[in-house]
């Protein structure tokens, strides 16, 4: 059985993966950039190695992988959890595939999946429900829709990671009240990222997410989770959160995503993100992550073994006996990323804290008032040392 190197050790995603893989007996290297990621401590890692960030060494980043999977010697299948990540190993395809196992769609998908604009104009071809987006050159262009434009508005960077400018910048939404202020956002980003952003209108909704691994567009398997609170009420990845059963949104959302994936002939693991508008009660696509994503934990409790599951997909062997759509009813929480949306309602200074946030007191009520049965992304009673490592990994950050 081939080994396997798990990348964004500090993630609880790349946590999942190596306990999925550990009880199979896969053997694993885990990297990070830092000694203290939380991932590198589990009991099922073998050996573990810190990398320079993707961001500001590429090169070095490229290197210590390579530099792994040379001394593994097996081709090792290779996991990333970041776009970071993702994205140099992609760039670097060609020169990794001499001494690890990497799989990836062709190079149009990749770019749809991971260029919001592409997704959209994707989308739209296709028929399926999307936020209206503009996507606009300069602020004179801003100018002339100003009587179009609504506001809150949100500007997101077409890519979440970039290196237009030499350096990873990493992209965030950011939600604008004004056209001033959408023009001062719209420039500052393009300068940043050096492209331009897309606009789109704020709609208030519950946010889902399908997930999928699929071989060249054939879903093999899938779970679909309502996200409950996110790290921060502005969103961000996903601190407790539910896989759900059969309703007609469920099933127009999974039919949605099937499409997408089909149509990109997607090949590995991907997340079809939704929001149910709140005014239209319609599921509208929001984004696509090529990628295992932070809801990996939630998968796993719920039967759907996706790391092991692509171990065997990449690799090349019989896929394994599993379900082929999750167990509904699941809960999993992410304890420290929980207590951080905490933190941020009681006490961020935000101007869209109506929109957005809950009350104080019902806050506080639903952090220690969690579905019976919940289980967490990173404690686990076989594998404790994760949870300690986490904690150390914050407090070095």
């Amino acid at each position: 059985m081939k080994s396997a190197i798990v990348l964004d050790g500090h993630i609880k995603s790349a946590l999942a993966a190596v306990r999925s893989l550990g009880r199979q007996k896969v053997q694993i290297w885990c990297g990070a950039e830092r000694s203290s990621a939380m991932a590198c401590h589990s009991r099922y890692v073998a050996e573990s190695f810190v990398y320079p960030s993707p961001l500001s060494n590429q090169e070095g980043f490229v290197e210590a992988v390579e530099a792994a999977a040379e001394a593994l010697g097996d081709t090792p299948v290779v996991y990333a959890f970041s776009e970071a990540t993702f994205l140099s190993l992609y760039t670097h395809r060609a020169r990794l595939e001499r001494v690890a196992t990497l799989v990836f769609s062709n190079d149009r998908s990749v770019e749809i999946a991971f260029d919001k604009a592409a997704t959209y104009s994707e989308a739209k071809m296709l028929g399926l429900p999307t936020i209206k987006t503009y996507l606009l050159e300069n602020r004179v262009e801003i100018r002339r829709l100003a009587n179009e434009l609504s506001f809150p508005a949100v500007v997101k960077p077409r890519h979440s990671v970039s290196w237009e400018t030499g350096v990873g910048v990493f992209g965030t939404a950011r939600f604008v009240e004004s056209l001033d202020e959408l023009e001062k956002v719209f420039g500052a980003t393009k300068e940043e990222t050096g492209e331009a952003p897309i606009i789109q209108p704020f709609i208030s909704g519950e946010e889902y997410g399908v997930v999928l691994m699929v071989r060249d567009g054939v879903v093999l398997a899938e779970a679909i989770h309502h996200r409950l609170r996110s790290m921060s009420p502005r969103g961000g990845a996903s601190v407790l959160k539910e896989t759900v059963g059969e309703s007609a949104h469920v099933s127009e959302m999974r039919e949605h995503a099937h499409k997408l994936a089909q149509t990109l002939s997607w090949t590995g693991p991907m997340m079809v993100e939704f929001k149910v508008d709140s005014d239209e009660r319609r599921p509208k696509l929001m984004e696509i992550n090529g990628r295992f994503v932070g809801s990996l934990p939630l998968a796993v409790a719920a039967e759907i073994d996706f790391p092991y599951l692509y171990h065997n997909l990449v690799a090349g062997t019989p896929l394994p006996a599993t379900r082929s759509e999750a167990r509904a009813g699941v809960v999993t929480r992410h304890f420290l990323g929980d207590m951080r949306n905490l933190i941020r309602v009681w006490f961020a200074r935000d101007s869209m804290r109506s929109r957005l946030y809950p009350k104080r007191v019902r806050a506080l009520k639903d952090f220690f008032r969690v579905p019976k049965g919940t289980r967490g992304d990173v404690w686990e009673l076989r594998d404790p040392l994760p949870s300690v490592f986490e904690i150390i990994d914050v407090f070095k950050r």
